[in-house]
């Protein structure tokens, strides 16, 4: 049984899964292709591109699932600006020809009508807090699991809690708008001077090196209720166009706004912990009711809420839980993946295979590189054995673009296309922030770490797969990994796995042996700032021009400059 996902929200971050047998096969985002980061509408280039991957047509695919109910949101805002009374009025059929938002809507729903026709029973509409569940839920380890989704919005559901048995998924409530979280973080971080949907990430380590003082005022903008609810007062704030922006209540509390740009005051910092502390409140609440209604030891954590590093790193040292399973598949991009998993499991009552890894993405053979290196014209080299060598050139100090295999689904680097560098290397970070990427002190670099020294950098045995968390570093590690930690100890990691990525997981190994010490490597997304990371092998020669990357290795091939 084939079955072809449809994700994001229509209007932003869509996306196209295959899972055949029960097995995630494919999954990329629009914006890979279109170069325009979280890009909507409908995802032919990325339907087109699973459908490369697998090796199949649009013939083969057995069922069609389409994660959220698009009519929904447009009948929801077509609501917020005239009322009931315009589905009844004649203006309502024409309506899209003069506002480019429904117009793209109503494309995006005659392609969606395109991909129905001849699949009577076979296409189906998968709500979007159920889509996100399944994404967690379905591609976990778990067979049985609490499940928490939290979002900013999607259809009109902004939250939902349930249970996971097998290949059923219950869901117990569901919170609608104006009552999110993640609206409120989008607007708090707008207050804060950070513009978009990356910009939110930002906030995230802005909050780590401030102090949660505010944390009794969000209190009374953050109120949590019985059976692990919440409630946003709806004094602090205006909702307009499914958009939450904050009232003049709040820069009555708070102050005024900080302007994109300016210094980042010890206030800012401040108030960015005080919601950040908010925000893990209201989740840890939610999360200590399911563990009391469920028994189970797993939570499985889904939604744009779940992609909060600083949030899962919490709610993995206080939460009930025994486990807390987040995947990069959290977003909203991933509810492609999630909407195709329901269908199966609906359509088979089976359980789908657990999530092997996410380098789900088109791949590109040794041959096809080759053949675009000789067009290019770029001097190139094929050492005896790439890995060995490129972890001799991170060691004396180059910064290196590393592209293998598939390209990752998800907003995370994990080994298939990133830029490296040493992380105790001060000349090296500078020449990264200077000539490569440059990032404010607020935005710091990630770390990839062999995932069996994890105990010996941490002080404990954990793991961090997907870049998804946070720990803090022990005092006799903090030593060569200054170039990754916020303040004095904490830092975002990745643990490589020798099994789940074998030749980035020995990179990490030789680095180490050739150093002297960890295992460990300053990770980010090969990309340039402003677009999404690379997939093809011209998009990263693309960005080996036109940065100052010393060296940069496509599959067993090593340019330099």
């Amino acid at each position: 049984m084939l079955i072809l996902g449809l994700g994001g929200l229509g209007y932003k971050d869509s996306s196209a899964a295959l899972v055949s047998d029960g097995r995630i096969v494919a999954a990329a985002s629009e914006d890979r292709f279109t170069r325009i980061k979280h890009q909507g509408g409908y995802p032919r280039l990325a339907i087109d591109a699973c459908l490369r991957s697998a090796g199949v047509s649009l013939a083969d695919v057995d069922h069609v699932a389409v994660a959220n109910n698009p009519w929904l949101a447009l009948r929801s805002k077509v609501l917020e600006w005239y009322g009931e009374r315009f589905f009844d009025s004649p203006e309502f059929r024409a309506y899209h020809i003069f506002h480019d938002e429904i117009h793209s809507t109503l494309t995006y729903l005659k392609a969606l009508e395109d991909l129905r026709a001849g699949r009577d029973g076979r296409f189906h509409v998968v709500r979007h807090h159920l889509s996100h569940m399944a994404s967690s839920f379905l591609a976990g380890p778990a067979t049985d699991a609490a499940i928490l989704e939290m979002d900013g919005r999607g259809e009109v559901s902004t939250s939902a809690i349930g249970v996971g048995r097998g290949a059923e998924i219950e869901v117990f409530r569901v919170d609608e708008m104006p009552n999110s979280l993640g609206l409120l973080y989008a607007a708090v971080s707008d207050f804060l001077g950070f513009e978009g949907q990356d910009d939110e990430f930002r906030v995230m380590t802005v909050a780590t090196q401030g102090e949660p003082s505010y944390r009794d005022a969000f209190r009374e903008i953050v109120r949590l209720g019985p059976e692990g609810s919440f409630q946003l007062n709806a004094d602090y704030f205006l909702y307009r166009d499914g958009l939450a922006a904050l009232s003049e209540k709040f820069t009555d509390d708070f102050g005024a706004p900080r302007g994109r740009g300016d210094a980042v005051l010890q206030r800012h910092r401040d108030i960015a912990a005080s919601l950040q502390r908010s925000i893990e409140d209201a989740v840890l609440h939610s999360a200590s009711h399911l563990h009391e209604r469920t028994g189970l030891d797993t939570l499985c954590f889904a939604g744009g809420v779940a992609l909060n590093w600083v949030m899962n790193g919490r709610l993995a040292a206080e939460s009930p839980f025994a486990h807390v399973y987040v995947n990069p598949m959290a977003g909203d991009e991933g509810t492609a993946v999630g909407a195709a998993l329901q269908v199966y499991a609906q359509e088979t009552g089976a359980r789908p295979e657990p999530l092997a890894s996410v380098a789900l993405g088109p791949a590109v053979t040794d041959a096809e590189i080759e053949g675009t290196l000789r067009r290019s014209g770029w001097s190139f080299e094929r050492p005896a054995d790439c890995v060995a060598d490129a972890a001799r050139r991170l060691a004396d100090g180059n910064v290196i673009g590393w592209f293998q295999g598939r390209a990752e689904f998800g907003p995370r680097g994990l080994g298939q296309r990133a830029i490296l560098a040493d992380p105790a290397n001060a000349e090296t970070r500078a020449h990264l922030l200077r000539d490569i990427k440059a990032r404010a002190d607020h935005h710091p670099f990630a770390l990839s770490l062999a995932e069996e020294s994890a105990e010996a950098v941490f002080g404990r045995a954990v793991t961090s797969p997907y870049l998804l968390r946070w720990d803090t570093v022990t005092e006799a590690a903090r030593q060569g990994l200054e170039g990754v930690l916020t303040g004095e100890s904490i830092v975002r990691w990745h643990g490589a796995n020798a099994t789940r990525e074998p030749d980035f997981h020995r990179l990490l190994v030789g680095f180490g042996a050739a150093t002297g010490r960890l295992p460990a490597l300053l990770n980010t997304s090969l990309n340039r700032p402003g677009q999404p990371p690379v997939v093809t092998t011209s998009e990263a020669l693309e960005v080996f021009a036109t940065t100052g990357l010393d060296a940069m290795v496509l599959g067993p091939y090593v340019l330099t400059k």
